[in-house]
């Protein structure tokens, strides 16, 4: 009930091809309540190439709820609740 992990593997043997993205839009009502949630940190790891579509998924799930990710994400930064970890 704490703490909600998701997971994404490109290139797990036998399984179909999942991205962070694909993960954010998937959870898209549930991402967009909980980014208005002052308790709410998000933590996002994995390959640089996909900072944009990372950014992209966030945009487009803000959209459909009457968010502006483009807004939002500098103060999510700034309360130190926006994590993107990337090489």
């Amino acid at each position: 009930d704490f703490i909600d992990i998701n997971f994404a593997f490109s290139r797990a043997p036998g399984e179909p091809k999942r991205y962070v993205q694909d993960g954010i839009r998937t959870r898209g009502d549930d991402g967009a309540r909980l980014l208005q949630d002052a308790q709410t940190y998000v933590y996002v790891c994995g390959l640089r190439g996909m900072e944009e579509g990372v950014a992209e998924a966030f945009r487009d799930v803000c959209r459909l709820h009457g968010l502006d990710w483009d807004a939002l994400l500098p103060a999510l930064r700034e309360q130190g609740r926006y994590h993107l970890e990337t090489y």
